[in-house]
């Protein structure tokens, strides 16, 4: 078996939870419930497994983790973005 190959999948499927909260935010402008610590924690232990898999050379942790990151960031911002726009 290609550990590399399952690990992509394995990494996909587990980023692919993210879509949708990134659908319903964007549907509702509504993201207050969730914590900027929760996101927070999730980038930073997310950028450290991005550094164990540059050190390791593992193309599935390198990519999955980099668009869980990007996924986050996104998150964050439209959290943001919705609760300036409330004031």
């Amino acid at each position: 078996m290609d550990w590399e190959i399952f690990g992509l999948i394995a990494g996909l499927i587990t980023v692919s939870a993210f879509v949708p909260q990134i659908i319903k935010g964007y549907k509702s402008k509504h993201l207050g419930d969730l914590s900027y610590l929760l996101t927070f924690f999730f980038v930073v232990g997310m950028s450290m497994w991005i550094a164990y898999g540059v050190e390791k050379k593992s193309f599935a942790i390198i990519l999955t983790n980099s668009i869980a990151v990007l996924f986050n960031l996104i998150i964050i911002g439209m959290k943001y973005t919705f609760e300036r726009k409330k004031d």
